[in-house]
């Protein structure tokens, strides 16, 4: 009778997982910067916030129709979300500022050129309230 293999019998063990195979990371930094990110994301949000706000800003800079978008920064129900929810460059942003320079600064690298997508896709507001973020600065509506 055939025997099989050690490998093969191995390979049909189910698979344990492990804590990383969970964790979203943001791609293009460091190891060292996806431990503090992920250090920010156990103490001051949720596991993978990161991620989940650099995706929904790539998906904001880089959504399909004309040249032109205009944000929408305000959901459909503002209270029923968590106070940190809130617009996805502002969470990212925050984790700018609460990171090391280095780990920041890599951050920022990541950024920079869907920032500047973004302002090439926008127009500027001329209204709006000179304290507002770069990215509230731009014309909301058509």
């Amino acid at each position: 009778m055939a025997r099989k293999a050690p490998s093969q019998v191995r390979s049909d063990l189910p698979r344990r997982s492990s804590r990383a195979d969970g964790r979203a990371v943001v791609p293009g930094v460091s190891s060292r910067t996806l431990a503090e990110i992920a250090r920010v994301e156990r103490h001051r949000y949720e596991p993978g916030r990161a991620h989940r706000a650099l995706s929904a800003w790539r998906a904001m800079v880089y959504q399909r129709g004309p040249w032109v978008i205009y944000p929408d920064w305000y959901g459909d129900c503002p209270c029923c979300e968590p106070a940190w929810s809130g617009d996805p460059r502002e969470t990212l942003d925050a984790f700018c500022h609460v990171l090391t320079r280095r780990a920041a600064r890599e951050l920022r690298a990541v950024l920079a050129p869907l920032d500047a997508r973004f302002l090439a896709r926008t127009l500027h507001d001329p209204y709006a309230p000179p304290g507002d973020p770069w990215w509230r600065r731009r014309v909301e509506t058509a």
